[in-house]
C-alpha cells in the first residue's frame, strides 16, 4: 500500500539465501508469502489520494490509479500508476518526487512489468522490472544518474513491486496474518503484517471502522527491522484508509481523495 511505497524508498541501508531475502535480527525471513484468493482491484479510473506528513507536517502527497485495462503478449492485463511528490526535507527524511507503474495480468497478482522513476535527495534513479510468467524471476535494468546496470533475481516465491503491493494488501482477506516480499529501490524487501483489533479512523466523509494491523519491515540492505501501523477498511473497497510509520520521527499517510470510477 501506501505505507509500502514509501519506506521503500526511506528504508535506510546480502542477496537472497536460497531464493529467500536476508532479513536482520528480529525479523524473521518470509518462507511462504501470503497469495490472494480474490482478484485485485481492476476498476479503470479508481484514484486514491494520500496526504503524507511527519509528526504533523505536510511532506506532500502519493497517488494510485487503476490507469486501464488491455492486453500485453496475450495476456489481459491491468496497468496501475502511482504519483508521489513528496517535497519537504524534514528531520532524516529526504525529498522525493517520481512516478511508478506496474502491469499486472488478470490470472495473478504478482506484476509482468513494473518501473518507477524518481529523485532521491540529489540522485535521479529509473529502475525497469521484467518478471517472468511465475513471477520468482525478475530482470533488472537499473539507472542511477545516467550509469546503467543489470541483473536478474531469483526468488523462492513471486515477488511484488511497490504498487502491486498495495493492491494486494487491499485484496487479501480480513484477518489477514503473514508476509510479503516486495522488490523496488535495488533491494528486496520483507514486510510482516498481523491483525491489531479494530478502530474508528477519520476519513474525508467522516470516521469509519477500520481493520488496523501491526506491520514490521526491512530490507536485505537493512540493520535491523522497523515498525510501522494501517488501518484498513471493510470490503468491497477494502480502502487502506491510514498508513504510520514509526521511530523518533512519525510518518503518516491518511487517505485524502477517493474516486470509485467506472
Amino acid at each position: 500500500m501506501t505505507l509500502f511505497l514509501v519506506i521503500g524508498l526511506m528504508c535506510v541501508e546480502a542477496p537472497a539465501n536460497n531464493g529467500i531475502p536476508h532479513t536482520p535480527k528480529g525479523l524473521l525471513p518470509c518462507i511462504a508469502p501470503l497469495k490472494v484468493d480474490d482478484d485485485l482491484p481492476r476498476t479503470t479510473g479508481e484514484v486514491v489520494r494520500y496526504l503524507v506528513d511527519v509528526d504533523g507536517v505536510s511532506l506532500g502527497t502519493v497517488d494510485f490509479k487503476i490507469e486501464r485495462r488491455g492486453n500485453l503478449e496475450g495476456r489481459a492485463v491491468t496497468e496501475y500508476r502511482s504519483l508521489f511528490k513528496l517535497d519537504a526535507l524534514i528531520a532524516a527524511f529526504l525529498p522525493i518526487n517520481g512516478r511508478a507503474a506496474t502491469v499486472v495480468p488478470d490470472s495473478g497478482f504478482w506484476p509482468t512489468r513494473a518501473m518507477d522513476r524518481f529523485t532521491l535527495d540529489k540522485d535521479d534513479i529509473e529502475e525497469e522490472l521484467s518478471f517472468e510468467p511465475d513471477g520468482r524471476s525478475i530482470s533488472i535494468k537499473r539507472t542511477k544518474n545516467g550509469k546503467t546496470k543489470n541483473e536478474t533475481r531469483t526468488f523462492k516465491e513471486p515477488v511484488l513491486d511497490f504498487v502491486s503491493g498495495f493492491y494486494l494488501v487491499r485484496a487479501l482477506p480480513k484477518g489477514m496474518d503473514g508476509c510479503v516480499i516486495i522488490y523496488g529501490n535495488d533491494r528486496a524487501y520483507t514486510v510482516w503484517i498481523k491483525p491489531d483489533g479494530q478502530e474508528k479512523v477519520k476519513t474525508p466523509v467522516g470516521f469509519k471502522e477500520a481493520n488496523r494491523y501491526s506491520v514490521r519491515y526491512a530490507s536485505e540492505k537493512s540493520s535491523k527491522p522497523y515498525e510501522a501501523r494501517m488501518w484498513i477498511g471493510d470490503a468491497p473497497s477494502r480502502l487502506p484508509y491510514r498508513a504510520e510509520i514509526l521511530g523518533p520521527h512519525t510518518l503518516e499517510a491518511q487517505i485524502h481523495i477517493y474516486e470509485t470510477g467506472k
